[in-house]
C-alpha cells in the first residue's frame, strides 16, 4: 500500500476521515460494502458501494515472523419472515461463488465532511486476500450472520522451512498439474562413507 504524500501528510497533521471499502468478487459479479450508515457511496472512480451498519471486520493484519493472518468479515441480522432469507439465498450460491477469488479492502480517505458526497481521492488498496469458505449461524427462530473467511498473500508462511508439498497440496493450489503425484517419499537415505 503506498498513500500518496499529501494524504499522509494530511493524516499527520489533521482530524480527517476514513472507511475501509470491502469489494468481493463472486462469480455472480462484485459486491461493494462498507461497514456504517445504510445508503450508497460513490467513490471518485464511479464505483458504488452499499453501507451496512450490520457489517462487522476482522483487523486487517499483515504478514510476519511466520505468521499468516486471516481476515474475516461477518453479516448478522434478524430474519424477516415475510421477506426472502438472506442466509439461504447465499447458501444456494454456495461456497464454490467465492472460493478462490480475490476480495480486495481499500482504504478511502475524507478531507473533509463535504467529501463524504463528492469525494475527490480514489480509494488506496490496502490488501487483496483470497476467499475461503463461509460460515454460516443461526440462533434461535430468527437471528442469523454469515462470515466470510480469507486468508492472505502468504497463506504458506507458516509451514516449516524445507517443508514438503504432497501431490494434494500442488493440485489445491493448480488444479490440473500432476507434477508431484509421483514424487520420491524417501531422498534422504542413508549413505556408507569410504564405501564401508
Amino acid at each position: 500500500m503506498s498513500i500518496p504524500a499529501e494524504i499522509a501528510q494530511r493524516l499527520n497533521d489533521e482530524v480527517v476521515g476514513a472507511v475501509i471499502l470491502i469489494e468481493i468478487d463472486s462469480s455472480e459479479g462484485f459486491v461493494r460494502l462498507y461497514p456504517g450508515e445504510a445508503g450508497v457511496f460513490e467513490s471518485a472512480d464511479s464505483k458504488r458501494w452499499i453501507g451496512c451498519t450490520l457489517l462487522r471486520m476482522g483487523a486487517v493484519k499483515l504478514s510476519s515472523n511466520g505468521a499468516a493472518p486471516t481476515w474475516e468479515a461477518s453479516l448478522s441480522y434478524v430474519h424477516d419472515p415475510d421477506r426472502t432469507d438472506l442466509l439461504e439465498v447465499i447458501r444456494n450460491y454456495g461456497v464454490a461463488a467465492i472460493n478462490g477469488r480475490k476480495c480486495n479492502l481499500y482504504f478511502q480517505y475524507f478531507g473533509k465532511t463535504e467529501e463524504m458526497y463528492a469525494p475527490i481521492w480514489t480509494p488506496i488498496l490496502l490488501r487483496s486476500v483470497t476467499m475461503r469458505r463461509l460460515v454460516y449461524n443461526i440462533v434461535g427462530p430468527s437471528e442469523r450472520s454469515v462470515t466470510l473467511i480469507c486468508e492472505g498473500p502468504f497463506p504458506l508462511r507458516s509451514k516449516p522451512l524445507n517443508g514438503r508439498y504432497s501431490d494434494a497440496d500442488q493440485r489445491r493450489r493448480y488444479p490440473g498439474d500432476p507434477s508431484l503425484e509421483f514424487m520420491p517419499t524417501h531422498g534422504f537415505d542413508d549413505q556408507p562413507l569410504f564405501g564401508l
